[in-house]
């Protein structure tokens, strides 16, 4: 069996390399030659992920594809759904805000308060109707911040682009944190979740992830079912990472909100590579391959993942290329460095990341701080 992977960015590299442990040989479609799995992995399809016969060769001979990012056009690939894992409609549905919040709206997920604003009608008056402050979101292709803007008043609408799709309208909330949990589906009944992840913040790009959550554990315990509950009324094949906001809304209350859907392996998963008995891409990579599923397991200790952004690599007067790493030596705890092979280094572009482990969740993340600090260092000072 030949796995495909639609995209070829870290996500797509490191799930290759889980599958190429179980011996299964994998197929990417990237556009990009400068994309991770082009630079690291031979046999890439460098064609455009909405080219009719790249996409044609490209599926001929594979048993099961999947895919590193929902923000891919999903309309060419109806010829090849059957064997999409997860399912074409999880995609059409994760990747569009209006057809996702309808989707858990429906099913008693509670997501924010929202409205949907058709392309035909007045943003406006739907804004006037909903109340400001809200949050105005693009239905389509939005991801670390991108496609959302926070309007104090109505008359702010004038301010936002054109469009051509649907906008989104979300109460603003008070909001306490936000925390995301992974399930895996294995399509013959064997499902579980991995722990919820903590994550923080900053500029809407995660900065850290913190394992165990320092959250009550009555909100994880509802944060796994719920994630567990949504994959299964979409029947996910494969994995789904579910976003949640903690926090109160319009009403006050203290809730745990349903925030976003991602049918793949997820930038707060990558701390299980070290954290967990089994990785998020080890587990995607078996249910791909048709291997059995062992429900994961934390080892010991705290964890913090922390995501190295091309601002360090510019911080060290680099543009791109290797990063220096002197100061590793100053931190043990630090177990793992990843990095990409992104060629050029842009602000809040994500270039690699970091795990730390310590004897307790707050000091993971003092040390992960404090690590990505002395990285900022330039040599040259």
């Amino acid at each position: 069996m030949t796995v495909g992977i639609l995209g070829g960015g870290q996500l797509g590299l490191m799930l290759a390399e889980s599958l190429r442990k179980l011996d299964t040989p994998v197929r990417v479609l990237e556009p990009d030659p400068e994309a991770p799995c082009a630079q690291r992995l031979a046999g890439v399809v460098q064609r455009a992920l909405d080219d009719a016969r790249g996409l044609e060769a490209f599926f001929t001979g594979l048993e099961r594809v999947t895919y590193d990012s929902e923000n891919i056009p999903s309309a060419p690939l109806a010829p090849w759904a059957a064997v999409l894992a997860p399912s074409l409609e999880v995609l059409k549905t994760s990747q569009h805000r209006a057809l996702e919040k309808t989707f858990l709206a429906r099913h008693g997920f509670r997501p924010v308060q929202f409205a949907v604003v058709a392309p035909e009608d007045s943003l406006h008056e739907a804004v006037r109707r909903f109340g400001a402050p809200c949050i105005v979101k693009s239905s389509l292709g939005g991801y670390d911040g991108k496609g959302q803007h926070r309007l104090k008043t109505v008359d702010a609408v004038s301010s936002l682009p054109e469009r051509g799709h649907p906008w989104v309208l979300e109460e603003v909330l008070t909001l306490e944190g936000e925390v995301s949990c992974i399930v895996a589906r294995d399509g013959r009944g064997a499902d579980f979740t991995f722990p919820v992840f903590e994550n923080v913040h900053v500029d809407h790009v995660l900065d850290v992830t913190v394992l165990p959550a320092r959250l009550d554990p009555s909100f994880q315990d509802e944060a796994r079912s719920t994630a567990l509950a949504i994959a299964r009324a979409l029947d996910v094949v494969g994995l789904l990472t579910v976003e949640f906001f903690i926090g109160s809304g319009r009403d006050g209350v203290r809730h745990l909100f349903v925030n976003e859907l991602a049918p793949r392996v997820h930038n707060s998963g990558h701390v299980t590579r070290q954290a967990c008995t089994v990785s998020q891409f080890d587990a995607l990579a078996r249910i791909l391959s048709g291997v059995p599923l062992t429900t994961p397991e934390l080892h010991p200790g705290g964890w913090c993942m922390g995501n190295l952004l091309g601002d360090v690599w510019l911080a060290q007067g680099r543009s791109g290329g290797p990063l220096d790493l002197t100061a590793w030596r100053e931190f043990p705890e630090v177990v793992d460095v990843y990095l990409y092979g992104k060629r050029e280094a842009r602000a809040k572009r994500k270039m690699g990341h970091f795990v730390v482990h310590a004897p307790t969740p707050d000091e993971a993340v003092a040390k992960a701080r404090a690590f990505r600090t002395a990285l900022q260092r330039s040599p040259a000072r």
